[in-house]
Formats: C-alpha cells, structure tokens, sequence
C-alpha cells in the first residue's frame, strides 16, 4: 500500500523533475560556457572553504576521518535537500535558484578544471544528483499546490486548504525519507571514499 502510494506520488511529480532536471542541464551548460562567471565563481569558493574545513581533520585515523567526512557530506547534502522541500512553497524560488546554482556550477568547475570533473563526480553523482533534483521538484510541487489551494480557497472552491497542505507535506517528506536520504547516504559513502583515496 505504502509503495502503491510512494509510486503515485513520484509519477506526479514527473513535470517538476522534468523541470528541474532542465534547469540544472541548463546551468551546467551556462556554467561551462563561462557565462556568469563571477556569480558561479563565488559558489566555488564556499565549496572550496567548505573543503578546506574538512582538511582540518586530516590528521585523525582513517576510519575516523572517514567517519567525519561521511558525516559532514551527508548532513550537508541531506539539510540543502530539506531545504528544498520546506522552503518550496515560498514560490518555488528556493529550490528553482538551488537547482540553478548546483548546475551552474558543476558546469564552471569543469570549465576551470577540465572536463575530467564530470567523471570525478560521476560515482556519487548519480545518486546524489537525482536525490537534489527530486527534493527540488517536491519543493516545486509544494509551492503549485498551495498556490493553487489558495486560489481555490479565495474564488469559493474550498473552504481550507491547511489540511491539504499538511497530507501533501506527508507525502513529501515520505519520499524524502524513503529515497532522497537514502540515495544521499549511498553517494556521502563513495564521495568520502574518492576524497581519501585521492588524499591518499
């Protein structure tokens, strides 16, 4: 039952993932063109700040230092993607400038790095960035459903729209705990490998 209902909900979700999943295609290729340079190039550095940090940790044993760049990667991941979801329905613009930006700049970091970038984050990223993109696409869905309750609510269609609201946020969190955590868990653990194995 509970998948019967899982699988519905993913197949109404195929427009935002088309969406989304658009937009980041797009970006990327904005990204690689070296189109918004400087705005993607300041997204780098906090990537790269937030690659430094974990340097710190460099002199730690090996299953600790796995430990803690799993752990960082993962909630790191996990809470932008919750992010996406809870911030939604303020006009999807949350998740549709995430998705944006993400895309933008896996595109630039390959132009600066070379093209050897796309198979570095290939392993991980075929998890992960499914997992972004559909926590996106819920977000999206969220803020469409609640605009169109609201307009619903003001033209006389429907007398409330918070308990709508509150079973189509169960049905989103559902699918972020049942698939997007999940796939992000799969792809912290082979991108925390590939960190080490390449500091190695």
């Amino acid at each position: 039952m509970m998948r019967a209902v899982l699988s519905s909900y993913l197949n109404s979700l195929r427009f935002q993932m088309l969406f989304v999943a658009s937009l980041f295609f797009i970006a990327t290729a904005l990204g690689y063109a070296g189109l918004l340079s400087e705005f993607f190039s300041n997204a780098l550095k906090e990537l790269q700040e937030f690659s430094d940090y974990l340097k710190n940790f460099s002199s730690c044993p090996p299953w600790a230092l796995f430990f803690i760049f799993f752990t960082v990667i993962f909630l790191n991941n996990s809470f932008k993607c919750f992010l996406n979801i809870l911030l939604g329905p303020a006009f999807g613009i949350f998740p549709l400038f995430s998705t944006f930006i993400n895309g933008g700049l896996l595109g630039f970091l390959a132009r600066e790095e070379g093209i050897v970038v796309f198979l570095y984050v290939l392993p991980h990223g075929i998890f992960e960035i499914p997992a972004f993109l559909l926590s996106a696409a819920i977000g999206l869905r969220l803020s469409l459903f609640l605009l169109l309750r609201l307009r619903a609510r003001i033209s006389g269609e429907v007398a409330c729209s918070g308990v709508f609201l509150k079973e189509e946020f169960g049905k989103a969190l559902n699918a972020f705990i049942r698939i997007v955590l999940p796939l992000l868990f799969v792809a912290a653990i082979i991108e925390t490998s590939l960190i080490l194995l390449s500091e190695g």
